[in-house]
């Protein structure tokens, strides 16, 4: 008798499995209760055992920054993720010159790691500093697309190579010092790094061409690394760089339509998530929930040929991963270990998208429309719960912290041989 209900309450569970009528009637309960309305502007999917279930699966919400599981999915397919960008720097006199590799993410952490590793060579001055169009950088936090121009990298190293600018470098220094501390990274709290140029400029060419530089090389982590910091800190440029750089190889149009995946169910105009803004218009991502999970279920299996899974790439609920995802789920300590996802916010919008650990991956999305984002992540972690009760029990990755500071502790800069 045991036997037989055992076998009954099994059916019971694969059948609830299979019939998201349950979790559609959570979530059109929990929504008014959370402060979230209309119920008509929302929408949740997943996918357990290739059976989607959801609330509007197939409508198109604004997906804000969940937009950069698709511009990782991009870079998945298109490029190496173990390779190493290479940024040269050439010397001669009181010149210097960067050649760049398209490093996707070269912030205001990492210049200043280099003008660190130039004094430490006892570099403090230069007449010129050259750059070319494949050197990018900002430290610029935006809250709409704009497009990083050479000029807009050439005003930005100006401000940090002028010594007058101490106050603003030594604050910068210290904001790094924290970051790097959080993420079991050394750095020396009491210097300042400091270089001075008298003019930058960017140039199509080397122009140490035939004057015997010496030459430096910065080599990036590891470009799943960048991309797991992308991902955890939710650095909006470096997707838009991830996104270009991919998109050169394939269109991304071209992407999913090899994939299956219907045009009509996605409008993606950056890579980051962020919206373009005019004086008179906005246009923001969009895409189905159908499309987002289908993206989440082909970017777990394609990492797979660069030997990765997706806490590499992607914050775990943890409480480990630093970012807006650090803090989420502590409601709810049965999930522990078992969320990898990607959150997104916009002022109209508030997104989850990844995946469950439930005796496997079950990719899952919640795109709420709403201007009351903090009520919005709230649901959205009490829903996440309701998730486990009716598709199984959570089963936690055993997850070490990753450290997504974009210096591993050894030397910043190498020279190398003429």
């Amino acid at each position: 008798m045991k036997r037989i209900l055992t076998f009954l309450a099994f059916i019971s569970l694969s059948a609830l499995a299979q019939d998201p009528s349950a979790l559609v009637s959570d979530f059109k309960t929990m929504l008014p209760k959370n402060g979230i309305s209309p119920i008509s502007d929302q929408a949740f999917c997943y996918n357990q055992k290739g059976v989607v279930g959801g609330y509007q699966v197939d409508k198109l919400q604004r997906i804000a920054s969940v937009t950069k599981l698709l511009s990782t999915f991009a870079a998945s397919e298109n490029l190496d993720l173990n390779k190493r960008f290479e940024t040269k720097i050439f010397i001669s006199g009181d010149r210097m010159h960067i050649a760049g590799s398209r490093d996707p993410y070269f912030e205001e952490e990492k210049i200043l790691l280099l003008m660190m590793a130039l004094n430490d060579l006892g570099y403090k001055s230069f007449k010129t500093v050259t750059f070319d169009k494949n050197f990018l950088f900002t430290d610029v936090a935006l809250q709409s697309y704009q497009e990083i121009t050479p000029e807009h990298t050439r005003l930005r190293l100006v401000s940090y190579f002028n010594p007058k600018n101490i106050k603003f470098i030594r604050s910068k220094w210290l904001t790094a010092f924290e970051f790097a501390k959080e993420e079991n990274v050394e750095l020396d709290k009491s210097i300042t790094p400091l270089l001075s140029a008298a003019t930058v400029t960017v140039s199509d060419r080397n122009p140490m061409e035939g004057l015997s530089p010496t030459i430096y090389v910065h080599k990036s982590k590891p470009f799943h690394a960048l991309l797991k910091a992308m991902n955890v800190m939710s650095k909006n440029l470096v997707a838009q760089n991830v996104f270009l750089e991919a998109t050169r190889i394939k269109k991304f149009e071209t992407l999913m339509s090899e994939k299956g995946i219907d045009q009509k169910s996605y409008k993606i105009y950056t890579g980051s998530g962020l919206p373009i803004k005019t004086a008179n218009s906005r246009v923001d991502n969009l895409a189905s929930c159908r499309m987002v999970i289908k993206v989440v279920e082909l970017l777990d299996e394609s990492i797979k040929k660069h030997n990765l899974v997706l806490s590499d790439i992607v914050a775990v609920n943890s409480g480990l991963d630093l970012g807006s995802f650090r803090h989420r789920f502590e409601e709810y300590p049965e999930t522990r270990g078992a969320v990898v996802s990607k959150t997104g916010t916009l002022m109209n919008a508030s997104t989850l998208a990844g995946i469950l650990l439930i005796d496997g991956p079950v990719p899952f999305a919640i795109l709420n429309q709403t201007t009351d984002v903090t009520n919005a992540k709230k649901f959205q972690d009490s829903f996440v719960a309701r998730l486990f009760y009716h598709l199984g029990e959570p089963t936690p990755l055993d997850y070490s912290k990753i450290s997504i500071f974009p210096w591993d502790g050894s030397s910043s800069i190498l020279e190398l041989s003429n």
